[in-house]
């Protein structure tokens, strides 16, 4: 039986599961980093999820979709960091009620543009960069076949995932740029003094987050799902937030923290593959990415800093 569920199979999706929730949530961290909350994650992704589908509908080019949808993160973004910057709106209630815009916009655009709710129509795929050789026999190969399944059996944007994570982690870090973004999210008020532009800060950062998040929407259907579902986003950028929290705000903690959603995720679709072996009810294995979310949420809370200036609209005075 474990050997059924324990296959190079469940790690690699793993991988892929957990993309879009890194992406979001790297996003979400760079956002808070400069001290603007990001709640509307869930609605960018799906939002871009959308429109990458119906322009890869459109055109034929997933990779245009993928553009259009990152475009459209950056738009949906756009009003978010417009009322939470400049109107200084509560940043909670902005982002929920974008999440909310999402859901009905794309329900209406899917009646509107196909004449029909729930599902389009399959789009083109973007195929993984390395066909598989096949291995040769023996120990050896079982090993080169489970690190060529868990490793190399991935979609591009799986991989820019990776790279965004670490690039993002240094330039955080390391970089004079990093050090201001922070600086926004720590004391807003000592960086304007010192001429550092909060609002054109805080801007870039939040259009930041919402074109990973809509890459995020265009990995979920261009090289996932390959088609687009109303609310197909189904949580996954409230549980980017989460991530974002388990990893203290920091783009390397946030991946690593996607990636254990990530197995969790994978190992509840394993489960129900097997559930015919299990005497465990289905709906068991469909709660548990959310249930890990709650149990870790409620070990990380209090321990977790978050940036001091985070969620407080900056005046200019």
């Amino acid at each position: 039986m474990l050997g059924d569920i324990i296959t190079p199979d469940l790690f690699a999706s793993a991988l892929r599961m957990a993309t879009p929730l890194a992406l979001a949530a790297i996003g979400g961290t760079i956002c808070e980093r400069s001290g603007v909350v990001n709640i509307a994650l869930e609605g960018i992704m799906l939002t871009g999820a959308f429109a990458g589908a119906a322009v890869t509908l459109a055109t034929g080019n997933p990779w245009v979709g993928v553009l259009a949808a990152v475009l459209a993160g950056v738009a949906i973004a756009a009003v978010h960091a417009f009322a939470s910057i400049n109107l200084r709106a509560d940043q909670v209630v902005s982002g929920t009620g974008i999440n909310i815009f999402a859901l009905g916009l794309t329900g209406f655009l899917m009646e509107r543009l196909y004449g029909h709710p729930g599902t389009t129509d399959p789009v083109k795929m973007i195929r993984p960069l390395i066909s598989l050789p096949k291995t040769p026999e023996g120990l050896f190969g079982e090993v080169l076949r489970w690190l060529e399944v868990i490793f190399l059996s991935h979609t591009p944007i799986v991989y820019a995932a990776v790279l965004i994570a670490v690039v993002a982690q240094w330039a955080l870090y390391r970089t004079r740029w990093g050090l201001r973004l922070r600086s926004l999210g720590e004391h807003p008020k000592a960086a304007d003094t010192v001429g550092i532009s909060v609002y054109r800060g805080r801007w870039a950062a939040v259009l930041m987050s919402g074109a990973l998040a809509g890459l995020a929407g265009a990995n979920l259907v261009i090289e996932q799902v390959g088609s687009f579902t109303e609310n197909m986003t189904n949580g996954r950028g409230f549980i980017a937030l989460a991530a974002n929290i388990f990893g203290r705000w920091t783009p390397a903690g946030s991946y690593l923290a996607s990636l254990l959603f990530g197995f969790a995720d994978a190992l509840q679709i394993k489960l129900q593959m097997l559930r015919g072996q299990i005497d465990i009810p289905p709906q068991f294995f469909l709660m548990l990415p959310y249930v890990l979310t709650v149990i870790v949420l409620a070990g990380v809370i209090g321990r977790a800093v978050a940036p001091a200036a985070v969620g407080q609209p900056y005046e200019k005075g």
